[in-house]
């Protein structure tokens, strides 16, 4: 069976697949744009080499598609222009998570069904491995992208739930160093 077939079917003039080591390149400048476009540029710190470590090693950290043009008359190049990165966690209160972690859709391909069809992959995955939820966050001033995954039947749940009463709270590598060594 194709890759294609594989992974399902895609908006015309390009494929939703698999994420390959080779795409890492390709992946990393897109996790930067989206960072810069979120104001958050200077924050990234992952290279090619981690993220295929990472992502592509013994024990993958997260999963990733891309979507990419296909070849036509004029051309045999193909580009990515878009991907979903995701990893799977696990909610005491339900039970099975698929974490969106990034998506990414460069903006003159914006409104073509790339975004639409990595998004259907994503939840795919989380319906065949039984997810009971996909959970993901949206900077807040990010009006447009909240309003494609509420299209898409997302639901904010900051906003929906009791959620808005907690505080997202992190221990970065020195602060995880210094508890480990108590």
């Amino acid at each position: 069976m194709s890759e294609q077939l594989q992974n399902g079917p895609s908006p015309p003039g390009y494929i939703i697949r698999k994420a390959k080591p080779e795409d890492c390149g390709h992946i990393v400048t897109m996790i930067k744009e989206l960072a810069e476009h979120d104001g958050l540029g200077h924050k990234v710190a992952i290279t090619e080499d981690k993220l295929r470590e990472d992502g592509f090693g013994e024990t993958p950290y997260f999963h990733c598609f891309v979507a990419e043009t296909t070849p036509d008359s004029t051309t045999e190049s193909t580009q990515i222009v878009g991907y979903a990165m995701y990893f799977f966690m696990y909610c005491t209160f339900v039970g099975r998570v698929i974490f969106l972690e990034d998506f990414f859709v460069y903006p003159q391909f914006r409104g073509s069904g790339i975004g639409t069809g990595l998004m259907k992959r994503v939840a795919q995955v989380g319906v065949e491995t039984k997810c009971t939820k996909c959970e993901f966050i949206v900077h807040d001033e990010n009006g447009r992208a909240r309003r494609f995954y509420e299209k898409l039947g997302a639901v904010n749940s900051t906003v929906e739930g009791e959620w808005r009463r907690f505080f997202w709270y992190k221990f970065d590598v020195p602060s995880m160093e210094k508890l480990a060594s108590r």
